[in-house]
């Protein structure tokens, strides 16, 4: 079984979810049921990061429900200049 990097877009009501290299999208709410969902979806595969932006508040209840599921990368988004 090969390693996947996911993807997710995380905004109020939604995760969309980008598994690489497959190119698979898929959307959850942004809810507990959501986390539990898409843990089910990934289950099975073999998971080497999960990446993603936080996004204001709407990041920190998928952050706690992943953490002790997934290996998570929290990618910040470049600093403006100038």
């Amino acid at each position: 079984m090969s390693e996947i990097s996911i993807g997710i877009d995380i905004s109020k009501d939604h995760l969309d979810v980008h598994i690489l290299p497959d190119g698979v999208a898929t959307q959850f709410p942004n809810t507990t049921l959501g986390f539990r969902a898409l843990a089910r979806h990934l289950a099975g595969h073999h998971v080497a990061r999960l990446v993603y932006e936080p996004t204001g508040p709407y990041h920190a209840g998928f952050e706690r429900a992943m953490a002790s599921r997934l290996p998570l990368v929290k990618s910040l988004p470049p600093r403006k200049r100038g």
